[in-house]
């Protein structure tokens, strides 16, 4: 159990502190969090750091740390109770899990978030804007194809297109999956290409990798190509969506990407008119 200046204790959380951390999130995102639907795979998790951290022997927050690729560490979970909130706990257990991720040896922590008051905090403890991202979305549409699934073999081919892609400079170099961004590369294609989560378009001139999802819809973590090539490919993803039975296809790009005309002239829209929603890097 570390202790942090603050008198906050941090330890790892026990399937036992499930109601206290409910009543922590009861409010959080109006009553939508995911933490209900995460919390016991998250305890059963033994890869990953999932802390609760006391006061005077009460949970007031939770965090988790998890590694996700070599050399990468996910951050995800910031909480704390509302009647201890600007006292300095969530700083106090920020700094204490960036140094145990110094100490374990990687060399950086990622996350996301789109909350503004988070984005003061994280920017304030050293860490960097990567991805600013607008959430767009295309219902799902009978009557065509769903896009072709690369061999992993196309890797290095498929990457020659997708760096030289308009925009591609406005992911800086990682794929925009709030679950744990990857370094975008052709390792990246690779791996996406021998999960099934790879889409090409004819010719490779367009390339899209997908994410898990957080609900019934698929879910893009980057698009690459331009013109009739991607207007294809992202057509072939709403025909996806209806031959899995999903509701529409999500996709999360950079802010400013010239992407977005072709994404509107395939029937995608704005999901919201505006957005914070943001993947920051802490170098360790």
């Amino acid at each position: 159990m570390a202790t942090t200046s603050q008198g906050l204790s941090l330890r790892p959380m026990r399937p036992a502190d499930r109601p206290r951390v409910m009543e922590i999130c009861k409010d959080v995102w109006d009553g939508r969090d995911y933490m209900p639907r995460v919390f016991d795979s998250w305890v059963a998790d033994s890869a990953s750091t999932f802390q609760a951290a006391e006061m005077d022997g009460v949970v007031v927050g939770l965090q988790r740390l998890r590694p996700y690729a070599p050399g990468l560490v996910w951050y995800e979970g910031l909480r704390v109770a509302g009647t201890h909130r600007r006292q300095g706990l969530a700083r106090a257990m920020l700094a204490a899990v960036i140094a145990q991720a110094k100490d374990q040896g990687f060399r950086e922590m990622r996350l996301a978030t789109g909350n503004l008051s988070a984005v003061q905090l994280f920017e304030s403890a050293g860490f960097s804007r990567l991805v600013d991202v607008r959430w767009w979305r295309g219902l799902r549409i009978e009557g065509g194809e769903p896009a072709r699934m690369p061999d992993p073999s196309e890797a290095a081919r498929l990457w020659a297109a997708v760096e030289r892609s308009p925009g591609i400079e406005l992911y800086h170099g990682i794929s925009a999956d709030f679950n744990g961004a990857h370094d975008l590369d052709a390792a990246e294609l690779e791996r996406l290409a021998k999960i099934g989560m790879l889409r090409a378009g004819p010719g490779g001139r367009a390339v899209v990798g997908m994410r898990d999802p957080w609900g019934e819809n698929l879910a893009l973590a980057f698009v690459a190509g331009r013109g009739g090539a991607l207007r294809e490919l992202l057509m072939s993803m709403r025909f996806e969506a209806d031959a899995d039975g999903l509701s529409h296809v999500t996709i999360a790009l950079p802010r400013d990407h010239p992407a977005a005309e072709d994404l509107t002239a395939s029937g995608y829209h704005l999901a919201n008119d505006d957005d914070t929603s943001y993947i920051y890097g802490l170098k360790l």
